[in-house]
């Protein structure tokens, strides 16, 4: 009876332990590529194609929909309102919230087209200061693509 009850211990110590290192790999995966803003509930792209793609306005679209990030298929072009969210004024170079790797100071596409002009123009953000203008859908700039919604 007592070979019995050690066996089932030992057995549940092993699934506890397979499910501890597979909780810190999933984990690990998850912030070495995305990062989940627990304000918002967006998660961000976060890899090293943040600082090296660049694509323009219609390419940027159709790139975050084929991402595959942490095992995510559902990656979109942030709004605009969604980008300003991982803005933070009081920093410059780049004006971004603090825990994102990927650290670029240049221009990123946001999905929301420009009402002057909605054929020819999008919005992109600035983020070496956190300005946001419209500009011709054609010029390539780099992509941080989301998922999720906001939290209400």
């Amino acid at each position: 009876m007592c070979q019995g009850y050690t066996a089932k211990r030992e057995e549940g110590d092993k699934m506890r332990s397979i499910t501890l290192m597979l909780l810190t790999m999933g984990t690990l995966l998850f912030a070495a590529s995305s990062k989940m803003d627990e304000k918002t509930g967006l998660v961000w792209q976060d890899n090293e194609d943040v600082a090296r793609v660049e694509k323009s306005y219609t390419d940027a679209i159709a790139y975050c929909r084929s991402l595959k990030v942490d095992g995510f298929e559902d990656w979109r072009l942030p709004s605009l309102a969604e980008a300003y969210t991982i803005v933070d004024m009081s920093r410059d170079r780049p004006a971004l919230l603090d825990g994102f790797e990927m650290r670029v100071s240049e221009r990123f596409w946001t999905a929301t087209p420009f009402a002057g002009d909605p054929k020819a123009e999008a919005w992109r953000i600035l983020m070496s200061y956190g300005e946001a203008e419209p500009y011709t859908k054609r010029r390539e700039h780099h992509i941080r693509c989301v998922r999720g919604g906001i939290k209400r």
